[in-house]
């Protein structure tokens, strides 16, 4: 009888943090996600609007940036993520050099 107090003991632990690792891992999923959706929404929306509207893009891919390096550390094996973490960031990277290109292109003809 004390074996199998033991023995349901160990499970019950066992099941406490399986769950508390697959939380980690639904959230640093539901992150990553709202990070390659804002890249794909500020790419997408063009140029022209993204132009006037660069300071407030900016700060908020800081923010979301942060926030998935955040979540993406508390995981142990982060992998999965990397792939489409990697090919979001350098999605912007791409796009935020020819918004800066473009910044700069009107001021360099001004004097």
């Amino acid at each position: 009888m004390i074996k199998f107090k033991y023995l349901v003991g160990i499970l019950v632990i066992a099941t406490a943090l399986n769950s508390c690792k697959s939380n980690k891992e639904k959230r640093a999923e539901v992150v990553t996600n709202n990070y390659i959706r804002f890249i794909d929404s500020v790419t997408t929306n063009g140029t022209i609007d993204a132009l006037t509207n660069w300071n407030a893009i900016q700060k908020c891919y800081e923010q979301k940036s942060n926030e998935l390096n955040l979540q993406i550390d508390m995981l142990e094996d982060n992998t999965i993520f990397d792939e489409k973490i990697n090919a979001a960031t350098s999605k912007y990277e791409t796009f935020r050099n020819l918004i800066v290109e473009k910044k700069l292109k009107p001021e360099a003809g001004s004097f």
